[in-house]
């Protein structure tokens, strides 16, 4: 059986990357980075230059009932997205990489969604009230956390176990409290992961079996990822409303992340049993 993986940029495998990604935001950040090398721009400018376009995207969406400006917020959201791949593939060629540059991408990816998510919820505040838009942002927001922490860490250890490293990287958590009870989330979300970890990394057929096998639960992982919710935000306000995006947070990929999650420890616990 093959063990190898294609990989997209940055050592992700290809198969479990996100569609919207390799199709046009990781494309663009490629073009861009040979100008960002030329220019000497630090990874972390870029990282935080991407924030300039989560409050443009802020801004457009407050006025989302109006279909040019819903377009001009979901543009200026691909454009962060541009940006957040473009700090990590510039990190990479100038090795430039760095503990508080992988903190400070994550926290100005959270910081994007926040900004839209507030932004919406005092724009829908005018139909529903500020209480009902307020709570839901929230509720959407803190939803979007746990889902996200659980699908980078499930990539992160796919990934991982996939390249005979098995187990967690060691992280230096620059980003104080923050980055301490985020990782301590993540621990939480995959325990009793030790056993799989050793089998792997003492035995390189299983580990072929294991891509073949969690490579297809990874794929439809990705309806977690970060771009995907920004179509989801788009198309919900074209619809009319942000509300049908936080509904389909809170209720629709809650469900997918806990159906996804049983079936990644179905598929993980037969090679403990075999």
């Amino acid at each position: 059986m093959h063990s190898t993986i294609d990989t997209a940029d940055g050592g992700r495998p290809r198969g479990i990357e996100e569609p919207l990604n390799i199709a046009v935001i990781h494309p663009v950040s490629r073009a861009l980075l040979p100008i960002a090398v030329k220019l000497h721009i630090p990874p972390n400018a870029i990282s935080i230059a991407g924030i300039g376009f989560g409050i443009v995207a802020a801004w457009a969406y407050f006025q989302y009932e109006k279909p040019v400006m819903a377009l001009a917020g979901f543009a200026a959201m691909l454009a962060w997205h541009v940006f957040d791949g473009l700090d990590g593939m510039t990190a990479r060629a100038t090795g430039r990489s760095s503990d508080f540059g992988r903190f400070l991408d994550g926290f100005c990816d959270y910081s994007v969604f926040i900004l839209v998510y507030l932004s919406l919820a005092f724009s829908a505040a005018e139909h529903v009230g500020i209480a009902v838009s307020l709570s839901l942002a929230v509720a959407a927001g803190a939803a979007h956390v746990v889902q996200a922490a659980w699908y980078e860490l499930q990539r992160e250890v796919f990934i991982r176990r996939s390249a005979g490293q098995p187990g967690i990287a060691p992280r230096e958590a620059v980003g104080g409290f923050l980055e301490v009870g985020y990782n301590a989330l993540q621990a939480k979300l995959m325990p009793g992961a030790h056993a799989l970890d050793a089998a792997l990394g003492a035995d390189p057929a299983l580990r072929a079996r294991y891509i073949e096998r969690l490579r297809p639960v990874l794929a439809g992982a990705t309806i977690l990822g970060a771009s995907g919710r920004t179509s989801a935000i788009f198309v919900a306000c074209l619809a009319g409303s942000p509300l049908w995006y936080w509904l389909w947070e809170i209720l629709g990929l809650s469900l997918a992340a806990v159906l996804i999650e049983r079936v990644r420890r179905q598929r993980e616990a037969t090679f403990l049993e075999s």
